[in-house]
């Protein structure tokens, strides 16, 4: 009997073992697009005879600490006879749990939730409201703006999406999270704000680092594209000295094709609209609040993400992009190669 269970747990030791080894690999395996830039910038170097070397262009700023993120939101009190009138609104017990041992634990978005609540009760009791109940609610509602940012922009949940962290789940969608975020704050710009909602989209944020495996993703392309764009300018006057097609000339239209247009180009155009739609939507988010943004996260944005700024993470990514494209184009007008109908499209 001994013998049996021995067997039986050495066959597991061995499953486990074994499973552990394919992870193993698995996590070993490099990226698929990676193994495609390495193998076209190694082809355009060879072909143009240029040292050409990726060099080592790596994100810049991380996303902003909380405590740099958070906006203040006047603190607001009520003596004890203010205190008693609330009775009147049936708002006593609001008043009261805000004080509260959990009502001082609220997290931004309870906060948030707590305070759209406040201004619930105060449209329901109407005109008989005193004068100072009002004025409250009038800076209440004010502060709406920044409570909301403080629920988003500067909750953990965000930092997870826009941090360095491993990428989220195949699937998840940030820019669908992100249109998510903005209804919830037209339901609160109009009245119909629930708190349950957000929640269940913050906790979708989640879910991983979008941002984090895309800045790499950037990096790696502008090292990448401008090594082969400044090799493909460097060899072009003597690849086709008489400004005719060459033998090298055909094979670095070879390595274009093959590699650049059909391999390369491909995953770059589709990671990057997935990338543009998120940033799109973050920026309409973003935009919207920014009466609220505190410099901390403006001086990221512009540094990060900012569609408008020439030095923004992005916008060089872009760039690089077309400039690598152009080189090519200037190399095959310098040959007088004609790209072949329809390799446009990519």
């Amino acid at each position: 009997m001994r013998s049996s269970s021995t067997s039986i747990v050495n066959g597991w030791i061995d499953a486990a073992r074994g499973l552990l080894l394919i992870l193993l690999l698995a996590g070993c395996q490099p990226d698929a697009h990676q193994a495609v830039l390495d193998d076209y910038l190694t082809r355009v170097a060879r072909v143009t005879r240029a040292d050409a070397h990726a060099g080592d262009d790596r994100p810049g700023p991380g996303y902003p600490a909380r405590r740099e993120l958070a906006v203040a939101v006047p603190a607001q009190s009520i003596d004890v006879a203010e205190f008693i009138e609330l009775h009147g609104c049936d708002m006593g017990g609001l008043v009261g749990f805000r004080n509260s041992p959990l009502g001082r634990m609220q997290t931004a978005s309870q906060r948030l939730g707590y305070e759209f609540a406040w201004l619930e009760a105060l449209a329901r009791c109407g005109p008989g409201a005193a004068d100072w109940l009002t004025r409250l609610g009038g800076d209440k509602r004010q502060s709406l703006p920044a409570l909301f940012w403080n629920a988003t922009f500067a909750a953990d949940e965000m930092r997870t999406a826009l941090g360095m962290g491993a990428p989220p789940p195949a699937g998840a969608d940030l820019a669908d999270l992100l249109r998510g975020l903005g209804d919830s704050l037209t339901a609160l710009e109009s009245g119909r704000f629930q708190v349950e909602v957000l929640e269940r989209r913050l906790n979708g944020l989640r879910q991983g680092s979008w941002l984090g495996p895309a800045r790499r993703d950037w990096a790696r392309w502008r090292a990448y594209l401008g090594a082969a764009a400044a090799a493909l300018d460097e060899a072009a006057p003597g690849v086709c000295l008489n400004r005719q097609p060459t033998p090298r000339s055909r094979r670095l239209y070879n390595v274009f094709v093959n590699l650049y247009v059909q391999r390369v180009q491909p995953e770059l155009a589709t990671r990057m609209r997935r990338h543009e739609a998120w940033i799109v939507e973050l920026e309409r988010l973003a935009e919207r609040l920014a009466a609220v943004r505190p410099d901390a996260f403006e001086g990221w944005y512009r540094a990060v993400l900012a569609r408008d700024d020439p030095g923004s993470e992005w916008s060089r990514t872009r760039r690089a992009v077309v400039s690598h494209a152009e080189a090519w184009q200037r190399l095959l007008a310098h040959c007088g190669i004609e790209p072949a109908p329809g390799l446009g499209q990519h």
